[in-house]
């Protein structure tokens, strides 16, 4: 199972991803509960398939995912694709455009979206106002260098078949800690398209390392979900460590 970072019930009033996910790090009162709510009260829709943020425009807003999956990635002039990471709910983009004023990558919707859009401003209440929030903040940021870092190892150092097992532990536990699995049951609303941008990988090797992680027994494939079937030999084989993405302490 997922490790988890500390042993702390959800709060009982949080309706948002963001709040569930910080609430599983560190203990939330009423007043930051409320805060952190009322931050994401303007929710836009957006279509799959549109940009909201493209590479090289201005930053203007703090992105929360609500609902659905986005992804980061840059494309190159020759139109090659290269998707950096996935933004589940819960997920901020845009955290830190006080300090960066143009995006360094473009951002998708690669389902139905419901974003949160948030002043950047507001955004700094939170260190004057609530340090552990403040942390917990600085907590996902790091984590998303750590996905990066993980996705430089599966690009760099793994085999196709280990970068795909790595790729769907990493899904896997971040989905668990917004309580968004099903057992050992993960969503999959890419495309194999979308899979071979992340991995690095032709369509054909994509559609091979699926096959090796079926036959050996290891997952179960489904048009739209993967369940691990061995979650243990799926972490052996691609050296996936989960700690980075759940361990917190303040």
């Amino acid at each position: 199972m997922p490790s988890e970072a500390l042993d702390i019930p959800l709060p009982d009033n949080a309706s948002s991803a963001l709040v569930r996910k910080l609430g599983a790090l560190c203990l939330m009162s009423d007043e930051e509960i409320t805060f952190m709510e009322g931050l994401q009260n303007h929710i836009v829709d957006i279509e799959k398939g549109r940009d909201f943020v493209e590479e090289g425009s201005d930053l203007r807003t703090t992105c929360v995912i609500s609902e659905g999956w986005a992804v980061r990635y840059i494309m190159l002039e020759d139109g090659r694709r290269q998707i950096l990471s996935y933004a589940l709910p819960g997920d901020i983009i845009g955290l830190h455009i006080n300090f960066r004023a143009q995006a360094t990558y473009s951002a998708a919707a690669l389902t139905p979206l419901k974003v949160a859009t948030i002043d950047p401003r507001r955004m700094t209440e939170i260190s004057q106002k609530f340090p552990v929030l403040a942390a917990g903040l600085s907590w996902c940021t790091a984590r998303e260098f750590a996905i990066l870092g993980d996705q430089t190892v599966r690009l760099g150092r793994l085999a196709a078949p280990e970068r795909l097992a790595h790729f769907l532990l990493e899904l896997w536990h971040r989905l668990d800690l917004i309580n968004e699995v099903d057992g050992t049951w993960i969503d999959m609303p890419m495309t194999q398209s979308d899979l071979a941008d992340t991995l690095g990988l032709s369509l054909v090797h994509t559609n091979r390392s699926l096959k090796t992680l079926r036959d050996a027994n290891l997952v179960t494939v489904t048009r739209d979900a993967v369940r691990l079937d061995d979650v243990n030999a799926l972490m052996n084989m691609s050296h996936f460590n989960p700690d980075h993405l759940t361990e917190f302490s303040i």
